[in-house]
């Protein structure tokens, strides 16, 4: 963030938002990784549940781990 003290431009509020933007993707990702469990799909859960909780899990991390620091 490159503006002068107790202002913001446009780039630092872009700069806000995309992390807002990541920082609530990432939160509902997880919530719904911890929620998928209760589901009920029956005989398919065993073969759904765990592809899809692996993928949930790669998305949150690459969601926290793909941003320049």
């Amino acid at each position: 963030m490159n503006s002068k003290k107790f202002k913001l431009n446009g780039a630092d509020v872009w700069a806000l938002a995309k992390n807002a933007l990541l920082v609530g993707g990432a939160a509902s990702l997880t919530y719904v990784a911890e929620n998928f469990s209760d589901l009920d799909l029956g005989t398919t859960g065993i073969l759904f549940v765990p592809i899809v909780a692996v993928g949930l899990d790669t998305l949150i991390k690459w969601m926290k781990d793909n941003t320049k620091k």
